[in-house]
């Protein structure tokens, strides 16, 4: 069933059906862009009225916003998406596995690594349908890189992630924004951890990582760090992660027997090195508003079939795991 069919269904079936998020600031609001276009209503959950000030004013009329969760709305609602600041998330979870509502949890989730398999077990108790927005997932290479795994010899990869902090945001970045903190979940290893998630899900789990991590215009965070890896496969590696480079790169080499590949995330395009022999392959887009809706239409698919799996749930926190190594690294 193609998208199109599928929201077309969806709308048909979940007429009536709201999503809820919790959180503010970009990503709720590329939510909210992404849902409304998908004709889903929306509930923002929100404290007090001074949070209405992080949201487009254009959304105003289109969205709802509530202070508390009622029985009548609890029935209605599909489920939470909790872009709230990393450090938040386990509050926010446990929130709503009370509340039996089903999660879309921003990456990561969470920094901590307590009461974590209290929260697994009541994922379980209550058939809470859990899921992280790894939404690199969707992006085209992805599939083209499985096919090389699947049919050459891995010498060795290479990861990179980069771009200067201050143009991750269209507005002013806050001194208090949580991703500068690393106690708040901040930091270059906890917010590009998308290449971890990647290199556990396409060449093996991690099972050996070594980082060196520095403080370049950060002063509560780590804003460069490189590692070295091998995976359960056998693979061998480096990752790169950065919130200084004035070049905005986001790649996964790949060194084969007989030639290596560059899949870049960014510029929708692969190529070849063999011998002499170049070759390029362009991609469709990309971009972060495409590859979040295409996550979030394979959640509600996910919805749709109604079969529990709790492995989404592990899957985050293995990821999150690695995080906590590379952090202990000198």
């Amino acid at each position: 069933m193609n998208n199109v069919i599928f929201i077309y269904k969806m709308n048909k079936n979940y007429k009536n059906k709201i999503v809820l998020i919790k959180g503010s600031g970009s990503i709720a609001n590329k939510h909210i862009h992404i849902l409304l276009k998908l004709k889903i209503k929306i509930y923002v959950l929100i404290k007090k009225e001074s949070e209405k000030k992080r949201f487009l004013k254009n959304y105003f009329k289109k969205i709802s916003f509530i202070k508390s969760i009622n029985k009548n709305d609890n029935k209605k609602i599909l489920f939470a998406i909790i872009a709230t600041s990393t450090n938040k998330h386990l509050n926010d979870i446990n929130y709503f596995i009370k509340k039996k509502i089903n999660i879309f949890c921003e990456k990561p989730i969470t920094n901590s690594l307590n009461n974590l398999n209290k929260i697994r077990n009541d994922i379980i108790k209550n058939k809470i349908h859990f899921y992280v927005n790894y939404q690199l997932k969707q992006h085209e290479c992805i599939g083209y890189i499985n096919k090389i795994i699947n049919n050459n010899k891995i010498y060795y990869v290479e990861s990179k992630v980069g771009q200067n902090l201050k143009y991750w945001r269209k507005n002013k970045i806050r001194k208090n924004s949580y991703y500068l903190d690393v106690n708040k979940g901040g930091g270059v290893i906890y917010e590009l951890i998308h290449e971890i998630n990647l290199i556990n899900y396409l060449f093996g789990e991690i099972t050996y990582i070594k980082t060196i991590k520095k403080k370049h215009n950060l002063k509560n965070a780590e804003d460069q760090a490189i590692s070295i890896f091998k995976t359960k496969k056998k693979v061998n590696g480096i990752l790169i992660q950065d919130m200084v480079s004035e070049n905005k790169e986001r790649y996964i080499k790949i060194l084969c027997q007989s030639k290596s590949i560059i899949f870049d995330l960014i510029k929708n395009k692969i190529t070849f090195y063999n011998k002499n022999n170049i070759k390029h392959l362009k991609l469709k887009n990309n971009d972060q508003i495409s590859l979040i809706t295409k996550n979030i239409i394979h959640y509600m698919r996910i919805l749709k079939d109604n079969k529990f799996s709790i492995s989404y749930f592990d899957e985050a926190v293995r990821d999150l795991k690695i995080c906590k190594k590379m952090h202990e690294s000198n």
